[in-house]
């Protein structure tokens, strides 16, 4: 594992931040940190990298114990809120950024990086002209100077449209096929859900699930149903045998499932109880629906 920790908590007072985290990230992989604001991500991720130390609890990244200052030469980190010296250009914070890190080859690096987040050409501009996505580029530019095995991503995409949206996704998407293991904190699920291998939910500081995006999407489905006659008895028997089933405004129906093998004998049940079927559509879970159930009001526990 790349990343391996076992109870690792956070404590700021009398605030539990973070509260017996306990996560194993494959090398190689995509990884998203899901939760809401003040779910406890930022601080797990700055435990991670070293910038916060654990009340409680241990871990390694990289092989090595957290905080270890050697794992750091091949991570990369791009914190959700960041600011650079608006004076300096976009060269010039790289040059910098690369002294910090010592890095040997810095010509070919910066040039690499610069053409990688679509900012080359652009460079000898000063940050404090910068677009707000161009400061979102500039800031992963820094972060993948290392050449990193492991890259910490929060919030990358929160600045830019939906072209910038795509060419992180792609920029993702190489870093993967290059070996490297990115570890994605995102309130754009879409995008989660398109680059993404495996997913945990964080809520009020506490990890609630853990999956692989494939098995926690796999055979989830939505079922909208538009009929006429459902009286009310038969909607409560219904609702005995389907415990999601709802009744939506405009009258029509929407039950969850666990395979598109249900859909028949849903059908021929309210058939032989004398209902007109005018529409039965389903619909794949998206991972929104997913996150909606898990943390969308207090949470649960799976």
């Amino acid at each position: 594992m790349i990343i391996e920790t076992q109870a690792l908590t956070k404590i700021y007072g009398n605030k539990t931040a973070c509260d017996q985290i306990n996560l194993s990230v494959e090398a190689g992989q995509v990884y998203g940190f899901l939760g809401r604001n003040g779910a406890g991500k930022s601080t797990c991720i700055k435990m991670l990298t070293g910038l916060v130390f654990p009340t409680s609890g241990k871990g390694t990244v990289l092989g090595r114990p957290l905080g270890d200052v050697s794992a750091r030469e091949k991570m990369g980190y791009l914190p959700e809120l960041f600011r650079y010296q608006d004076w300096m250009t976009g060269l010039d914070l790289l040059k910098f950024h690369a002294q910090l890190i010592k890095l040997k080859n810095k010509k070919d690096q910066i040039g690499r990086v610069l053409k990688l987040v679509g900012l080359e050409g652009q460079e000898n501009y000063k940050v404090g002209s910068y677009s707000k996505g161009m400061q979102q580029r500039i800031g992963l530019a820094c972060a993948l100077l290392p050449n990193p095995q492991l890259i910490f991503l929060d919030e990358p995409t929160s600045a830019l449209d939906p072209i910038g949206r795509k060419d992180v996704r792609d920029i993702i998407v190489s870093l993967k096929n290059e070996g490297a293991t990115v570890f994605l904190n995102s309130h754009l699920l879409s995008e989660v859900e398109a680059v993404c291998d495996s997913v945990t939910f964080i809520h009020k500081g506490t990890v609630v699930k853990s999956a692989r995006m494939n098995e926690l999407l796999m055979n989830k489905i939505s079922l909208t149903v538009r009929a006429n006659g459902i009286t009310e008895d038969l909607f409560a028997r219904l609702k005995k045998q389907h415990e999601s089933l709802q009744k939506l405004a405009d009258g029509s129906l929407t039950v969850s499932l666990n395979d598109y093998e249900e859909i028949p004998p849903l059908a021929a049940s309210l058939i032989s109880n004398g209902v007109t079927l005018y529409e039965l559509t389903p619909h794949r879970e998206t991972l929104e629906t997913v996150f909606m159930q898990i943390v969308g009001e207090e949470g649960q526990s799976s």
